[in-house]
């Protein structure tokens, strides 16, 4: 592993995944899939590519990729949680019932998670 794989793994970590994208979307090309699966494909490849870019200037910066970042407390996993209750829940309406299996444990775990964060006092960290 050469230097700078060691100094940028997060580039290198997302630039691979970039480039496997490339990879399956020339896959999908040489067996004709449709044009709409390509340009789904390819706009995946491009996300991926604009995003190891980001973390590549941002490691750039400094050697401050592998500082230790404060986790959000219980009240923001029950707001993330809660968020994607509500999507699930706001899709079943479109394809199905059956997202009510996804929707009610994620709602049901958020509700857990701000129940007790109340029960501490309520402070974010």
């Amino acid at each position: 592993m050469t230097r700078w794989c060691k100094r940028h793994p997060g580039a290198v970590v997302v630039g691979g995944w970039a480039v496997l994208n490339a990879v399956l979307l020339g896959v999908l090309t040489g067996y004709g899939e449709s044009e709409l699966a390509l340009l789904l494909w390819a706009g995946a490849f491009v996300l991926l590519t604009l995003a190891a870019t980001a973390v590549l200037v941002s490691s750039r910066r400094g050697p401050r990729e592998l500082t230790d970042y404060g986790v959000p407390g219980d009240n923001g996993a029950a707001v993330v949680l809660t968020a994607f209750g509500l999507a699930a829940g706001g899709l079943m309406f479109v394809y199905s019932t059956w997202l009510v299996i996804i929707a009610a444990p994620l709602l049901l775990v958020a509700a857990v998670f701000a129940v007790r964060h109340r029960g501490r006092g309520g402070s974010s960290r």
